[in-house]
């Protein structure tokens, strides 16, 4: 019976040795524990919705009837009435000799220009001077590789070379040049009247060469009345051969996209959102709510309007996107500095070696951390700038910490 109870009292000593030894452990670790801070930043987050949709303008196709057509007009540019977007040609020659055509106009505006020197009197150290800076352009836009940029700026050098090396018995050489030039020029017009043809805008607007069938199929107009269902059914129209491009003809453009009901409960027509793209075109736009379709089946559809301007963004259709109805600014808090002491919300900050409470107001929970309202009527509040403390134990106000 005796060894029996000495069995017992060894265990329970031991048990009693573990207890103390594991409170002991925390209670040194959180004496000597370093201590860890986080500095208070301005922050600024939103509640939203990921959504995927499409872009929608007042657009119109551009058509050529021509065997082959040659865009003149740059992606993104804006065309007034009437301006060149392309040319077309009814056959492989006739293109052919366009191209002859511009080489030819390039050659006599050169020749003319190196023409205009020869005539006149010029200050060659201020020729060589422009000569020197074209070539360092051209060594510049080489180096980026930027050969837009060195395509026009070759023309105006060649000039410059032939104005410098030009003499007065040259004159007449020059003129004879030109004149045989535009002999050729006005007989290659005259041949290409009845197979090219220039191919205008008919109003104003942004050009764009892609053509995806969605022109007619989803616009402006249709989204004023469209459902759920009739949205989530689009399809492209095929693609007309004769299709060069389109004229985006509205400064107004508009995303439309399907979002659960819930999502949109306090949202109401005329609202502000911000979208972010998830690609091609990564700046928040600030975006007004157009419409707000019916609630089918737990759905709404949505439709965002801007008049803001973007550029590079003719390309874009079909976008996922985030949309912010609702955005918080203040103060961001790691969850792990905050506490709560007497009912009250706040955190503790680090003042030379002291440890001051200040206590703050939750505005919206990010999942790690949380924003803050940044009131600065008081230095007793929470600032930007100040040191929380993250894993201190048994704080209170006014406590030394080290």
């Amino acid at each position: 019976m005796k060894q029996g109870k000495s069995y017992f009292t060894v265990i329970l000593w031991i048990l009693l040795a573990a207890i103390a030894a594991y409170f002991g452990y925390h209670v040194i670790s959180s004496l000597y524990a370093p201590l860890m801070t986080a500095t208070v930043t301005p922050y600024e987050a939103g509640a939203g919705y990921y959504a995927s949709g499409f872009v929608v303008r007042e657009e119109e196709l551009l058509y050529s009837q021509y065997g082959t057509t040659v865009l003149s007009c740059a992606e993104g540019a804006h065309v007034a009435a009437n301006d060149t977007v392309a040319t077309g040609y009814r056959s492989e020659d006739a293109r052919l000799r366009q191209t002859r055509m511009d080489e030819l106009s390039g050659q006599i505006e050169q020749l003319q220009y190196a023409w205009s020197a020869v005539s006149s009197v010029y200050d060659q150290a201020a020729l060589d001077a422009d000569i020197a800076d074209a070539l360092a352009q051209l060594s510049r836009y080489l180096a980026l590789r930027d050969m837009n940029s060195v395509s026009d700026l070759s023309p105006e050098l060649k000039g410059f070379i032939l104005r410098r090396t030009g003499s007065d018995a040259d004159s007449g050489t020059l003129q004879s040049r030109i004149s045989a030039l535009q002999a050729e020029l006005d007989t290659l017009e005259a041949q290409s009247a009845g197979d090219t043809s220039a191919i205008s805008a008919g109003r104003a607007g942004t050009f764009s060469a892609a053509v995806d069938g969605y022109e007619a199929v989803l616009t402006p107009e249709r989204l004023m009345d469209m459902t759920v269902a009739e949205f989530e059914a689009v399809q492209p129209d095929e693609a007309d051969a004769h299709a060069i491009g389109r004229l985006i003809t509205s400064t107004t453009w508009y995303y439309a996209c399907v979002v659960p009901a819930s999502e949109l409960s306090d949202v109401e027509e005329g609202d502000r959102a911000t979208l972010t793209f998830a690609r091609d075109y990564y700046q928040p736009v600030t975006m007004r709510v157009e419409r707000l379709g019916e609630n089918e089946a737990g759905s709404r559809l949505l439709v965002l309007s801007s008049d803001r301007a973007l550029q590079n963004v003719t390309l874009l259709r079909q976008q996922s996107a985030e949309i912010v109805f609702t955005s918080y600014a203040g103060l961001r808090v790691p969850k792990s500095a905050v506490r709560v002491e007497n009912g009250q919300t706040g955190v503790y900050i680090l003042e030379g070696t002291l440890a001051k409470w200040k206590p703050i107001t939750i505005l919206h929970d990010t999942g790690e951390s949380y924003v803050v309202t940044l009131d600065t009527s008081s230095t007793n509040n929470l600032w930007p700038g100040d040191e929380l403390i993250i894993n201190a134990k048994n704080l209170y106000d006014g406590k030394v910490v080290n």
